[in-house]
């Protein structure tokens, strides 16, 4: 049988081979991504004259069809190549496209973003779909194994991104922007080739339309989905608030902060798009943290079920823009203010977001339908096209209508407004359980 079918009387508590080319797949890829959205703000203002305004715009819908097409991933999955030629198939204009985009042209950009965004959409929920079939198969019933590779998933894509959005900057200042696209450009062609290279360690996919659904199959079905449909909608207004921290608190360091670290950070200074690295590396520690705090908190997972997790991660985030919201107005007369304060939003915003997509993640593939996984987790990660789509059109307000302290509090208040709407669903979700979902 190989490690493909596990019979249910010998399954091990160990996690399976597939599990590390996933990890290190992963890995590459999101250093890649990451690494080329940290110096993509700039690199608009900067190399191709975009005023803020405008770099906002094309950025938030950028990271919209990152996030859209998904959607299509799933469906090409399911119906046609499966998830490992799918995620394959699309890794090669993925790796084109990083090539692609450090050639100083319009025209160049928009190809460019539109083969990465066809790219990173379309394997984005194939991979961490067939990672959680793969345990489904290979390790049965044990969905506490099955959750803490979703944890450590994500912290492969934080390692990743750690590095490169420190890096990134550094070779652009030394080097340009043209040899620095070339350097997610490598570790995408590598990431592809580590993922290939698993492919007998991963669980075997049937493709094709699912048989037909039995009444109560369907019915119970749409009492998921229902479900579940509340959370996602509330997780829309979580992302435009996160969404701003790679962009316009970007903005904000460069135009409003002294970017000198203090004396215990090591002294120096950075430059306005690398302080994104600290978001990364907090869930270095975040995550670990998590793996041990909650089981001896609540061990039964009944005191802070996966909703609840959720609500505190909401408001943790609400948090973080109320900060920037204070530099912001400290900043107001021409003062240029501590990076202790984007320090400190970043640490909340951090905390917030490893409590609501790490168990969002999670949630949604466990409550999902059988036959219905990979188009569920297309649709919670259609919540941040949904989010950054609203960016498009809220984010270019920042600074020219509406003052940096004032946009951040706008934020806070987004943030805010949602958590309380989370704690109603989130209990309505919780009186309706969703029922364990044989994988397919």
């Amino acid at each position: 049988m190989g490690e493909t079918e596990t019979p249910a009387a010998a399954v091990p508590d160990t996690h399976p081979t597939g599990f590390w080319f996933f990890f290190w797949g992963e890995f590459a890829e999101r250093c890649s991504y990451y690494g080329m959205r940290a110096i993509l703000p700039l690199y608009l203002t900067t190399q191709l004259k975009m005023p803020d305004d405008q770099a906002a715009e094309w950025y938030s819908y950028f990271k919209s069809a990152c996030y859209l097409l998904p959607l299509l991933g799933g469906y090409l999955a399911d119906r046609y190549f499966g998830r490992y030629w799918t995620i394959v198939g699309f890794s090669v204009p993925y790796v084109v496209g990083q090539f692609l985009i450090g050639v100083e042209d319009r025209v160049a950009l928009v190809l460019a973003l539109a083969l990465l965004a066809c790219g990173s959409g379309v394997i984005k929920p194939n991979i961490s779909a067939l990672m959680g079939q793969t345990y489904d198969r290979q390790r049965p019933g044990n969905t506490r194994l099955r959750a803490n590779a979703f944890l450590w998933f994500y912290f492969s894509i934080n390692v990743g991104s750690t590095l490169s959005m420190l890096a990134l900057p550094i070779v652009r200042n030394h080097y340009g922007y043209r040899v620095a696209f070339l350097f997610p450009a490598g570790l995408m062609a590598a990431a592809l080739l580590v993922f290939a290279a698993g492919k007998r360690y991963y669980a075997t996919e049937p493709v094709g339309p699912p048989p037909p659904a039995s009444p109560e199959e369907r019915r119970e079905e749409r009492e998921v989905l229902a479900n579940l449909f509340g959370i996602f909608g509330l997780l829309v207004f979580f992302w435009v608030v996160y969404e701003h921290n790679d962009s316009l608190w970007v903005f904000f360091a460069r135009d409003h902060m002294d970017l000198t670290l203090p004396g215990w950070l090591g002294g120096g200074a950075l430059a306005p798009d690398q302080f994104q690295f600290v978001n990364a590396a907090l869930i270095l520690v975040l995550v670990p943290l998590s793996q041990w705090f909650w089981p001896r908190v609540d061990p039964t997972g009944r005191r802070f079920p996966h909703t609840r997790k959720m609500l505190l991660g909401f408001l943790f985030t609400a948090s973080a823009p109320a900060v920037m919201s204070a530099a912001g107005h400290l900043a107001a007369d021409g003062a240029r203010v501590s990076v202790g304060w984007i320090l400190l939003a970043y640490l909340l915003l951090t905390v917030g977001e490893v409590l609501v997509y790490g168990t969002g993640l999670d949630l949604s593939y466990a409550s999902a339908p059988a036959r219905m996984k990979g188009l569920v987790t297309a649709c919670f990660l259609l919540t941040n096209a949904a989010g950054n789509l609203i960016n498009s059109r809220f984010a270019p307000l920042y600074g020219g209508r509406i003052a940096p302290g004032d946009f951040f509090a706008i934020d806070a208040a987004i943030g805010l407004a949602a958590a309380v709407a989370f704690y109603f669903v989130g209990r309505r979700f919780d009186r309706h359980p969703a029922s364990a979902h044989p994988a397919t």
